[in-house]
C-alpha cells in the first residue's frame, strides 16, 4: 500500500512462539540459561514493523524511514548481540511496532476511545493550542515528528473494522510479547539465590534531532529534551537517583552502582562521565519500568529493580549512520555490527563490574 513499497510489513496471521522472543547466549535455550541470568532486557520499542493486518490503515506517504524512526528498531540488533555475549542477560523482544499496542503506556481498557481522543487533541493542536497526547497514546497514530501512521477512518464502518484489525494484531504481537515477560522474570526470580542483584532494563533509544519533511533528522529538540552522549537512567526519581513523588522503581544506590559500571564499561573517567550519563533526566522511566519496578519491590532488596535505559540513538548507529539519517531520503541504514560489536563490549565488560 505505500506509495514506494518500502514498509517493513509481518505477514499476516503471523504467530511468534516463546522461543521467537526471548534471546540469550545458552545453546539449548532461556531454561538452560535462566539460573545464571541477573539482567532482564525488554524491549517494548525494539521492532518497527506492522503486522499485514493493518495493512489498509497506514498512510500510503508513510515511508520506511519514517516507520523506523517512530521505533527504537536498533535496540533490537543491540538487545540479542548483548543476550549473546554476556550469560548473565536475556533480552525479550516485542515483534511488532509500537503502533500495534505500546507495551510502555498502561493498558488501555479499550483502544478505540483513546484513539478518538488522539485524533481529537491533534485537531486541537494543529489549530494552535498547546497539546499533550499523555493519556491516549497507547495506540499513536502519528510519528513523534508529527507524520501520519495511521488513517483516520471517515465513518463508523471504518472505525469498526480498525478497531477489529488492531485487536487482532494485538493478539499476535504484543500479547505475546507480555506473556514472554512475565514467564521470563517470574523463573528468574524463582531461581534467583538470596541477596543476588537483579536487574529488568527497559531498553529503548532516542535522537536529539526528530524529522524533517523531507526525511532529514535534524530539527534539534528542546534542551531540556535532549539525551547525554551515551545514555539516561530513569526510576522515577530526582537526578541523583533519589526518591521524589514517585516510588522508586530500583534504589538510588543501585542505580548509581550501574550507572558507574556503565561508566567505566564504556571508558569514561568521574570527570566526563557525567556528561555522558544522566539519571532521570530527561527520561524519569514509563509505564513498564514502573510495573515491574512495583512488582519487584514487594522482595524489598535495594539490589532489585526495574529501570528504564534510554541510550542516545547517534551513539547506537555510529557517525556513518548518522550521517545519512541527516540527509534527506526515505530509506534506513543496516546495522554497523562492528560499531555495535564495540557497545555491546562495553556492556558486558559494565556486566562483570556489576557481579
Amino acid at each position: 500500500m505505500d506509495q514506494n513499497g518500502s514498509l517493513d510489513w509481518i505477514p499476516a496471521a503471523t504467530t511468534f512462539a516463546f522461543e521467537d522472543l526471548v534471546f540469550c547466549s545458552a545453546a539449548e535455550g532461556f531454561e538452560s540459561a535462566a539460573r545464571h541470568i541477573d539482567t532482564v532486557v525488554l524491549g517494548p520499542h525494539a521492532s518497527a514493523r506492522f503486522p499485514a493486518e493493518l495493512e489498509p490503515f497506514i498512510d500510503p506517504r508513510l515511508t520506511r524511514r519514517k516507520q523506523y524512526d517512530y521505533s527504537d528498531v536498533i535496540t533490537s540488533a543491540l538487545g540479542r548481540a548483548w543476550a549473546a555475549a554476556d550469560p548473565g542477560v536475556v533480552f525479550v523482544e516485542n515483534p511488532h511496532s509500537r503502533l500495534v499496542l505500546d507495551p510502555n503506556r498502561a493498558p488501555p481498557g479499550a483502544v478505540l476511545p483513546g484513539l478518538r481522543e488522539f485524533w481529537s487533541r491533534l485537531a486541537r493542536q494543529r489549530a494552535g493550542e498547546k497539546i499533550s497526547f499523555a493519556g491516549c497514546d497507547a495506540v499513536r497514530p502519528i510519528t513523534f515528528s508529527g507524520e501520519p501512521v495511521l488513517l483516520e477512518p471517515a465513518d463508523e464502518q471504518g472505525w469498526a473494522a480498525l478497531d477489529a484489525a488492531l485487536a487482532q494484531a494485538r493478539r499476535l504481537g504484543p500479547e505475546a510479547y507480555l506473556k514472554a515477560c512475565d514467564r521470563v522474570i517470574e523463573q528468574v526470580l524463582a531461581l534467583r539465590k538470596p541477596g543476588a542483584a537483579l536487574r529488568v532494563i527497559s531498553l529503548h533509544d532516542t535522537m536529539n534531532t526528530k524529522m524533517r519533511g523531507d526525511g532529514a533528522i535534524v530539527i534539534e529538540r528542546p534542551p531540556a529534551d535532549r539525551l547525554p552522549e551515551l545514555v539516561n537512567f530513569g526510576n522515577k526519581g530526582d537526578h541523583r537517583g533519589e526518591a521524589g513523588t514517585d516510588p522508586l522503581t530500583i534504589s538510588a544506590a543501585e542505580m548509581r552502582r550501574i550507572a558507574e559500571a556503565w561508566a567505566q564499561g564504556f571508558g569514561f573517567d568521574a570527570a566526563t562521565g557525567n556528561d555522558a550519563i544522566t539519571l532521570n533526566s530527561p527520561y524519569k522511566g514509563a509505564y513498564e519500568t514502573v510495573h515491574y519496578g512495583a512488582k519487584l519491590a514487594a522482595l524489598n532488596d535495594p539490589r532489585v529493580g526495574a529501570v528504564q535505559v534510554e541510550f542516545l540513538r547517534e551513539t547506537l548507529l555510529g557517525a556513518q549512520a548518522t550521517a545519512q539519517l541527516q540527509q534527506p531520503g526515505t530509506d534506513w541504514p543496516g546495522v554497523d555490527r562492528k560499531h555495535l560489536d564495540g557497545i555491546v563490549s562495553a556492556l558486558v565488560a559494565a556486566g562483570r563490574l556489576l557481579r
